[in-house]
Parts: C-alpha cells; sequence; structure tokens
C-alpha cells in the first residue's frame, strides 16, 4: 500500500448535516498508511487509542485496489478493485471546523493514531452485491449510521477514475468512500459495532 485515499461528502444528508454545499465533484484527501489499525477477524473486538475530546466517527465503504495507474478511465476502474470492507474514518471535529473556517487543510483533524480502521478485507468476487447491501454502525446499542454505497454521490468507478486523474494509484491503496449521515462523537469506555448485511461485523472498543 502507498497511500489511503479518503473521500469527503459523499452523501447528500451528511453533506447537510455538516452545513456545507453539496460538491459538484468529489473532495479528496489523504492519510498515511502509519495511522492505519486493521480488524484481523470478523466476530471480535479491537481495542482503539483516544487521545482527544471531541473525536467522531465516521462509517464507510473501503475500497482495496489490486492494480492502480495514472489516469484510469471509467471502463477500466471497475477492474481495479480487488477487495472491499467496512471502516471509520475518524475526524477531529472541533479542529477540522476551525481549519475550514481559516481556509487551511485539514491534516492535522484527520491525521492521527487510530484515526482509520478498516475490517478484514473481502475479496470482490465473494461480494459482488456490495453496493446494495446495507451497512450501519451502532454505538453503545443504538443504531447512529445505516445506510447502502448505491446511495453516494459519486460511485465506486466514478472515484477511481476522478483520483487517478489528478495523481496514480498503486496497487493495495485504500479508498474510503465517504460516510452517510448521523456522524457524531464517541468516549473513552464506548462501544460500536460495524456490520454489514448478516455476515460481517466486527466491534470496537475505545481506550485512552
Amino acid at each position: 500500500m502507498d497511500k489511503m485515499v479518503f473521500v469527503g461528502k459523499n452523501y447528500l444528508e451528511h453533506a447537510q448535516e455538516l452545513g456545507d454545499a453539496v460538491p459538484d465533484t468529489p473532495v479528496i484527501f489523504l492519510k498515511p498508511p502509519s495511522i492505519l489499525r486493521q480488524v484481523s477477524q470478523w466476530h471480535t473486538t479491537q481495542e482503539l487509542s483516544l487521545y482527544d475530546a471531541d473525536v467522531h466517527y465516521e462509517t464507510e465503504i473501503v475500497l482495496q485496489l489490486k492494480c492502480g495507474g495514472y489516469r484510469i478511465s471509467a471502463s477500466q476502474a471497475g477492474a481495479c478493485i480487488g477487495a472491499v470492507t467496512i471502516g471509520l474514518d475518524m475526524t477531529r471535529r472541533g479542529l477540522q471546523t476551525q481549519l475550514k473556517k481559516q481556509g487551511h487543510p485539514w491534516t492535522i483533524g484527520k491525521v492521527f493514531p487510530d484515526a482509520a480502521v478498516v475490517g478484514p478485507m473481502i475479496p470482490l468476487t465473494q461480494f459482488s452485491d456490495y453496493l446494495t447491501t446495507p451497512f450501519s454502525f451502532t454505538l453503545n446499542g443504538d443504531v447512529r449510521q445505516q445506510s447502502a454505497g448505491e446511495l453516494m454521490t459519486f460511485l465506486p468507478i466514478a472515484l477511481i477514475s476522478y483520483i487517478s486523474e489528478f495523481f496514480p494509484l498503486c496497487e493495495g491503496d485504500l479508498i474510503f468512500t465517504g460516510t452517510p449521515a448521523g456522524v457524531g462523537p464517541v468516549n473513552p469506555g464506548d462501544k460500536a459495532r460495524l456490520a454489514w448485511g448478516e455476515s460481517y461485523w466486527y466491534d470496537v472498543a475505545w481506550t485512552k
């Protein structure tokens, strides 16, 4: 893996809950692999660090690329998806909001230990209906986020083609495709479940 690429505001209701305009093109930012936490098995619990207050969860479908390239056409982009999973893009929301108001990059509001989480990878050949299968995020027993990939503003093939117009994508890169409405804070001691359909789920628990 060379990098993790993240897409912001890719679900209409999430852009609205942030008070932001719905983008005409994908909003793209990067995170380094050094802050990634990968869950090794389904149906297990992963402990995550929580060093700061006002850290928010964002549940997302994540693509793992089996090939890359520069300026990949839409007709070629689908063949680049090797596997998928469900993950978290964690955000220091207050800091991100402050940086946006100042017109500064979001980087320090998005990059910190355990700021990216992914579940075990599911080969696309085993999960061809991943865009129509509902996924959810449940925090301390309450469902906070629930959606399906088909409701994205920009679907995976369009995202891969668009991203590669600006910089090369590499084999193993992860693309976090955006979060639906319902984001919110987590606190030490909170426990959450990320579920995708009936077969795929894992739990995460935050500690200081």
